[in-house]
């Protein structure tokens, strides 16, 4: 085998390992300046169902799961460190729901408007939500406002160092258009899919 053969051979084998190799595995979740978890998602392909976990101080929080059809894009740590709102990419919808580890007393959600609407949100949301200590809830209109003026104001660079890349090849990696989720927090929603 020729040195030229070789070279070519390497070059390829890099060209195919970097999805795999190039990954973004980790994404820091910021609040107020400061790291309060981490979200990590798995090192293999996304062809089987997989764990997105979240977690702090050395210890998960919760985890989603996600194949390279469902999954999370985007998970914002409110300023206490206690709830996180996460939009998910689901088949029937995008999903907007808070998991809450504070001593949250229930009170009926009142986003979005429609009542079927709602309901099917909030089912499909517990659905995804694999391991939790929290409540997993929908948002209030004050969360969503509040997710939606810190995601508006990101700039494309800290975006797509705050959300899980929709795919990912390595070298290459897609988002999900920040215009996009901000219409899935939209608090006058009214399609589970918007």
């Amino acid at each position: 085998m020729t040195k030229r053969n070789v070279i070519m051979a390497l070059a390829a084998l890099l060209i195919i390992s970097s999805p795999f190799l190039l990954r973004k595995r980790t994404i820091p979740l910021v609040s107020s300046g400061r790291v309060v978890a981490v979200a990590k998602r798995p090192w293999v392909m996304p062809w089987n169902d997989n764990n997105f976990s979240i977690s702090a101080h050395g210890s998960e929080l919760f985890s989603m799961w996600g194949d390279i059809f469902h999954f999370p894009l985007f998970v914002h740590p409110f300023s206490d460190g206690q709830r996180f709102l996460c939009i998910y990419d689901d088949d029937t919808a995008m999903l907007v729901f808070v998991v809450d580890y504070n001593n949250y007393s229930f009170q009926p959600p009142e986003w979005p408007h429609d009542d079927y609407l709602r309901k099917h949100l909030a089912e499909r949301a517990t659905n995804v939500v694999l391991v939790t200590k929290g409540f997993v809830r929908l948002p209030s209109y004050a969360e969503l406002q509040e997710v939606s003026f810190n995601l508006e104001k990101l700039t494309q660079k800290e975006f797509r160092a705050a959300s899980f890349p929709s795919a990912d090849l390595g070298v290459w990696k897609f988002y999900f258009p920040k215009d996009s989720l901000l219409n899935d927090l939209d608090t006058n929603r009214y399609s589970a899919w918007p």
